[in-house]
């Protein structure tokens, strides 16, 4: 009795390590399980990571190539600026060239400057004449067939004897001119005089040595006093040479068919006249403002 005692209390302990055992193996076999879930969050995470970094070098490559087209664009704006505005110069400096350092517009006073602006000029360096065109093609200064071309506008210089002799060729109008008649206010700040008579309209003015007169006509129905506010903003925009003494500005309101070329600017400096006349209003101004 007493071994068959020992031998089942040897059995029961065999069933306890064998559960023991049991329990062990299955810890085993979840911490496995635990392992291979984080081994699956670690992947995960790094292909988080690596899609986040995808996603940043390719963020980053599609600004780098944003700013190079935006430099592209910067520089090829910046090179179609140079070609127009390298035409002028050019031909300025080659009149200079041929006689001598003088006055010039800078600014061909074209909306947004042509490759086939053309020039010609007749004179010495105290009296010439430019003529400004734009052709079928460029041309050389001078060349035969700028001569075949309608100028949009002209830049002289005379000398004369004496400042006194140049400050009265100026076709100045004083102010006591205007007194009495009616007022047209042009802006917060400048006021017109109209004036009438034989089928003819002005609005007149003075800013700094300027006097100022804008033209139109009953007979073509051309008023001239949207033309004198448009001057008016032009001139606050455009900063015309200062007159030594006097400038005179002469403006006409053109139908859309008219191409006169009398749209006048003329300022005195020293010994010395100079005179831009052109078909537009605009273009004058700008190429006026533009003359060193």
């Amino acid at each position: 009795m007493r071994h068959k005692k020992l031998i089942g209390l040897a059995a029961g302990l065999l069933l306890v390590i064998g559960g023991l055992s049991g329990c062990n193996s299955n810890k085993q076999s979840k911490g496995s399980n635990d392992n291979g879930s984080t081994v699956s969050k670690s992947s995960k995470t790094d292909m988080q990571n690596a899609s986040s970094q995808s996603s940043s070098s390719d963020s980053s490559q599609a600004q780098s190539s944003s700013a190079q087209s935006d430099s592209t664009t910067s520089v090829g704006s910046s090179s179609t600026q140079a070609t127009t505005g390298s035409r002028i110069s050019n031909l300025n400096n080659q009149v200079i060239n041929k006689i001598g350092n003088i006055t010039l517009p800078s600014d061909d006073g074209l909306s947004s400057g042509s490759n086939n602006l053309n020039m010609r000029y007749n004179g010495t360096q105290s009296d010439y004449t430019i003529y400004y065109s734009v052709g079928n093609q460029a041309l050389d200064l001078n060349a035969s067939g700028v001569s075949n071309e309608t100028p949009y506008a002209t830049f002289q210089k005379k000398t004369y004897s004496s400042e006194s002799a140049a400050a009265s060729a100026v076709d100045y109008s004083q102010a006591s001119t205007n007194k009495g008649l009616p007022k047209v206010k042009l802006s917060s700040k400048i006021t017109g005089y109209e004036n009438a008579g034989g089928g003819q309209r002005y609005i007149a003015w003075h800013e700094g040595r300027w006097s100022i007169a804008v033209h139109g006509s009953v007979v073509n129905n051309t008023n001239p006093k949207q033309t004198a506010i448009h001057a008016v903003n032009l001139f606050d925009h455009y900063m015309l040479p200062a007159p030594q003494k006097y400038g005179a500005i002469e403006l006409n309101v053109h139908s859309s068919s008219d191409h006169t070329r009398d749209q006048s600017i003329t300022w005195q400096d020293g010994l010395s006249v100079y005179t831009l006349k052109g078909v537009d209003i605009d273009t004058a101004v700008q190429m006026a403002a533009s003359a060193k």
